[in-house]
């Protein structure tokens, strides 16, 4: 039995009212069309370019307050008191070294000892001679100057007069000599304290100068900051106003979505197959044995 196919097509349209807004001039499709075939350098790229805020441009560059850090840092050497405070340790210990070495340690010696101990030499010496006097004059009165006696007290004066001038040299030396190094060691000190005061300033100021550099740094750091969002507040800007007539697009669109469409007509067509090769022979009467006969058996 022969079967049939219908298809059916119903013709929408746009309203009249709307068809303006869609089809017409400045409507959607026209419009959509020309912005959806624009290249972006045209939308995009040659406006940011002229804006510069392409690539690159929309990175603030170091500010001011960081160029002049930078130029700081660079130039920043260690302070100066390291360098006085290492050379006053170094005269601190060469002081200590000399006070193993006599030879240097008599440097330290008052340079007036000796007149100093001559003095005190010259001083002994007359009261010696005094003495000696007072001797040859109780000699004389008891009638023995000249003896064996008298000539034996001379030689013991003599020889306790050299003892005495000998121990004043060595005791005057002595002190001298100690209070030399006394001298050398309250120098190595004195040289110890101050290569200590100097490394403390040199700290202190290394401190300060870091201290002043972080608070330029974190003043340059806002003056960037405050230029990038320039920048960004630029760029957001410039793409509002790049994408405002695909923004308008979208919201034209939305106003009509949604809006029934008009049907103008409708079409409908029937397709029927074609009767088969067998049923074309039995609606003409023939069958498998009338073709045999027919021709095959001939």
């Amino acid at each position: 039995m022969p079967t049939s196919t219908s298809i059916s097509t119903a013709l929408t349209d746009v309203p009249k009212v709307l068809q303006p807004y869609i089809t017409g001039k400045g409507g959607i499709l026209p419009t959509g069309q020309q912005l959806l075939t624009q290249d972006y350098s045209t939308v995009y790229g040659d406006p940011l370019k002229t804006a510069g805020l392409a690539g690159s441009g929309r990175v603030a560059s170091i500010s001011p307050m960081q160029q002049q850090i930078g130029a700081e840092l660079s130039g920043m050497q260690t302070p100066g008191q390291f360098g006085m405070g290492t050379g006053a340790a170094a005269l601190g210990l060469g002081a200590l070294s000399s006070m193993l070495s006599p030879e240097q340690t008599q440097a330290y010696m008052s340079p007036y000892i000796q007149n100093v101990l001559n003095v005190n030499k010259e001083e002994a010496m007359r009261d010696a001679q005094k003495q000696l006097i007072g001797q040859n004059l109780a000699s004389a009165r008891t009638g023995t100057y000249g003896g064996a006696r008298n000539l034996i007290a001379q030689t013991e004066a003599d020889r306790n007069l050299q003892t005495q001038l000998g121990k004043i040299q060595a005791t005057g030396m002595q002190n001298a000599f100690e209070a030399a190094q006394k001298a050398q060691l309250g120098q190595a000190a004195g040289y110890a304290g101050l290569g200590q005061t100097f490394g403390q300033l040199g700290t202190a100021q290394q401190a300060s100068d870091i201290d002043r550099i972080k608070t330029q740094g974190a003043y340059g750091d806002m003056q960037r900051a405050i230029q990038q969002q320039q920048l960004d507040a630029q760029y957001q800007d410039l793409m509002a106003q790049l994408n405002y007539p695909l923004t308008r697009l979208e919201t034209m669109n939305n106003l009509v979505r949604g809006v029934p469409l008009t049907q103008t007509g409708s079409t409908q067509s029937t397709t029927t197959p074609p009767p088969s090769f067998a049923s074309q022979l039995a609606g003409m009467g023939l069958s498998g044995l009338a073709l045999y006969n027919m021709f095959g058996n001939r």
